[in-house]
């Protein structure tokens, strides 16, 4: 699917915008180029989101017309590939709002929430289309094999909830690769 890969670039472009903004402002102090370049960092988040959804839809779709190797291989790219996207993204932040916060004397405190919130959609996007790739595992692909019910009893639904929780994602993606794998060396 094209539109993950594009999604997947997407979010680190981000990641590098976002660390160059913050570059860009203290430097430039909100002169002309800090603030045309921090309107052009807030598109940048908007288009990245956008594509985010239309991956979202693209999923669904691929789920729908039994697309499953490209359902899998985006999978794959946005819950394994962004791996290093989330740490970064993590400590980078943690440490920018903390020198932020502090710094302003907690007057920024309250634009904590908003980077919080963009990561949260970044994964709940990422979770949705794991959700759709596990829904394949579990309804399409298996029902045609003998050895369904190993699987099936294997990936158990709460593999869903998992997509959507950082950290947890990501290990219930290695379980679900490592049953696959068994599943596969069994036949």
């Amino acid at each position: 699917m094209k539109s993950a890969k594009l999604f997947f670039i997407g979010l680190y472009i981000h990641l590098i915008l976002s660390i160059l903004v913050i570059v860009i402002l203290f430097i430039d102090q909100w002169g002309g180029f800090g603030t045309l370049f921090f309107g052009f960092y807030l598109s940048m988040i908007a288009v990245v989101v956008i594509i985010g959804w239309i991956t979202v839809v693209m999923a669904f779709l691929a789920n729908k017309n039994h697309k499953y190797n490209e359902l899998k291989k985006a999978w794959i790219l946005l819950k394994l590939g962004s791996i290093p996207f989330y740490i970064v993204n993590f400590f980078y932040s943690f440490f920018i709002w903390f020198v932020l916060v502090a710094a302003s004397r907690g007057i920024f405190i309250i634009f904590v929430p908003i980077p919080i919130v963009l990561t949260c959609t970044f994964i709940y996007q990422s979770g949705c289309i794991s959700a759709f790739y596990i829904n394949s595992l579990r309804f399409n692909i298996m029902m045609n094999t003998p050895a369904s019910p190993y699987l099936r009893q294997n990936i158990s639904c709460i593999h869903y909830l998992l997509q959507f929780i950082p950290v947890l994602d990501v290990i219930s993606t290695f379980l679900i690769l490592n049953q696959c794998k068994q599943y596969n060396r069994k036949n």
